[in-house]
Formats: structure tokens, C-alpha cells, sequence
């Protein structure tokens, strides 16, 4: 009877260990995350829309945990929270630009899925989970009650057995309509968004990435400057410098409406003179025409009222 007893507790013990070893997502520790940015997804070519840009795309967290952003690209890259056609980004966080190499926390302090993506290369987003604090004492207490019970338990196995089935099962589903939503987001984000990169400024003076202004602007980068090789290095030059500065610009915009129309009339005059790149569509033709561009514009934000100043001391002094 002895032997019976010790070789059915042994059994239940073992059927407990197993139950354990096949479900590590219900004992799985989500006190830290780091998030990485796939390699090369700052190409616009990378492709990686379609399984995710982010290792992992969909990351889960406790309330209380610790998000670690970390840039392992060769590329600069920004983690802010919101999808890129929101008014204002980074209500929860906003890393700013990090250098390859570079990385960030966020400590999550709400319960909800929150979407982020990266403003400089806004093709690339994800979603992270933050969950209530999971207790990690069940498997614990089944141990316990299998050393202190008798075989009569093995009613109270099973039943552990089932509740760690449909446990299962909810994560999978849960697991399953996050998939699904952030598939759906980012065919709706590739719809809206070209590849290369965001005009961040004139999209929060102009309202909307599909603005005409803003097509405008994305036009001549793609269709001209991206397909010639002068076009190709001053994009990258250009862009190393652009958003060191944009993202602060474009939220002072969104914040400030006098400060937004003042952005809107400024741009006025650069849009009007940037139309005669359309016209460009040689290699000797973008750079003939983009250094005429450049000096034109110099010549209206900087020269002119380089001039009026000096004319304006010069009538003083008289």
C-alpha cells in the first residue's frame, strides 16, 4: 500500500512538472523587456513591415516593470509612443534620437497597449503590452499539496490541468488579435506614409501628411533628389541634420497656433522655389537646379534680412 501511495505521488509530482515545462508563457517573468530595432530596417527597402521592425514587434510588460530601448542598428533611430498621423506624440514616452549604441527606459506606470514607432523612419512601429503583475506562486502551491495530500487528489490535478489548458488558450487569442491589430495599423500607416522618412515640420504646420504641401516636398525627394546619386547623398546629409531639430519644432507647432502659422508663412516662400526641382530628371539637372535652389533660399531667409538689418542700422546712424 506504501508502494502504491509513494509511486502515485512521484507520478502526480511528475505530471505537475510537466504541466509547468510545456506552459512557460503563464509562469513567464515580464518584470524587464528590451526592445531592438531590426537590422537595416532604417532602409526604406528593409521590407520589415510586413513581419515587424522591432525585436519583438509586440513586447509585453508588468506595470512597474522596466522597458529598455536599445539602438543596435548602424543607423540613428527614436522610440516615441503614438503612431505617426497623431496630433501629438510621446504622451507616454519619447526617447529622442539615439546614436547606434545608445539606449533608453521607460518604467510604464498604466495598464493598455501602446502603440510606438520611430520618427525618423516612421515605417517602423510596434506595440507593447502592459499587463498587471502575474503571481508566480501557483505552481508553488500544486508542489506543496502533492507532497502533503494523498492519492485521492488526483481530482484536484486534473482540475489544474484544465485551468492551465484554458490559460493557454486565452494567451493564444489575446496573442492572435494583437498580431492581428498591428498588422492591420501598419498596412493602414503604409497607405498614408512613403518610404524615407517623415517631413515632420511641414506635417504638423499643414495639418496632415497628405496635405498638398506635404506631397509636394515627398515628390521631389523621391521622384528627383532619391534617384540620382548627388540627390541620394544630400538626402543623407540632410536628413543627419534635420531631425536632430524637427521633432522639437513640430511639437512646439502642435502646441502653439500663432507659432504654427508663423512656421506655415515661412515655408511659403521655400515651397514656391523648391517647385523648380520637379523639372529636374538628369544627374546634371538635380545638381544644377538643387544648387540654384539652395542659393535662392539662402539668398531669401538669410541675405535679405542680412540686408534690411544693415540698411536699417546704416538709416539709424544717418
Amino acid at each position: 500500500m506504501k508502494t502504491k501511495v509513494i509511486s502515485s505521488i512521484f507520478l502526480l509530482f511528475t505530471l505537475v512538472a510537466g504541466i509547468i515545462s510545456m506552459s512557460p508563457a503563464s509562469f513567464a517573468d515580464h518584470s524587464e523587456v528590451t526592445i531592438t530595432p531590426v537590422p537595416g530596417s532604417g532602409f526604406p527597402d528593409s521590407g520589415c513591415e510586413v513581419d515587424g521592425c522591432y525585436n519583438p514587434n509586440t513586447a509585453t510588460v508588468d506595470v512597474g516593470g522596466v522597458v529598455i530601448f536599445s539602438n543596435t542598428d548602424t543607423a540613428s533611430h527614436t522610440f516615441s509612443s503614438g503612431v505617426p498621423s497623431d496630433d501629438i506624440i510621446g504622451t507616454e514616452f519619447n526617447t529622442g534620437i539615439l546614436e547606434p549604441g545608445d539606449s533608453a527606459e521607460w518604467i510604464p506606470e498604466n495598464i493598455g497597449e501602446f502603440a510606438y514607432f520611430d520618427m525618423i523612419h516612421p515605417w517602423m512601429q510596434g506595440t507593447i503590452i502592459v499587463q498587471e503583475v502575474v503571481e508566480e506562486t501557483h505552481s508553488e502551491e500544486v508542489v506543496e499539496e502533492t507532497h502533503s495530500e494523498e492519492v485521492v487528489e488526483e481530482t484536484h490535478s486534473e482540475e489544474v490541468v484544465e485551468e492551465t489548458h484554458s490559460e493557454e488558450v486565452v494567451e493564444e487569442t489575446h496573442s492572435e488579435e494583437v498580431v492581428e491589430e498591428a498588422v492591420v495599423e501598419v498596412v493602414a500607416t503604409q497607405e498614408s506614409e512613403e518610404k524615407g522618412g517623415g517631413c515632420l515640420i511641414a506635417t504638423a504646420a499643414y495639418g496632415s501628411e497628405m496635405a498638398p504641401q506635404v506631397q509636394l516636398l515627398r515628390e521631389i525627394r523621391d521622384n528627383q533628389l532619391m534617384n540620382t546619386e548627388s540627390g541620394s547623398a544630400f538626402m543623407g546629409t540632410f536628413n543627419d541634420i534635420y531631425y536632430t531639430f524637427s521633432p522639437t519644432i513640430a511639437d512646439m507647432e502642435r502646441e502653439n497656433p500663432v507659432f504654427k502659422e508663423i512656421v506655415k508663412a515661412g515655408l511659403t516662400p521655400m515651397l514656391s522655389s523648391l517647385a523648380i526641382m520637379e523639372n529636374a530628371n538628369s544627374e546634371s539637372e538635380v545638381l544644377g537646379l538643387g544648387l540654384s535652389v539652395i542659393a535662392l533660399n539662402l539668398g531669401m531667409y538669410i541675405g535679405l534680412p542680412a540686408f534690411g538689418i544693415v540698411k536699417f542700422i546704416q538709416l539709424r546712424r544717418n
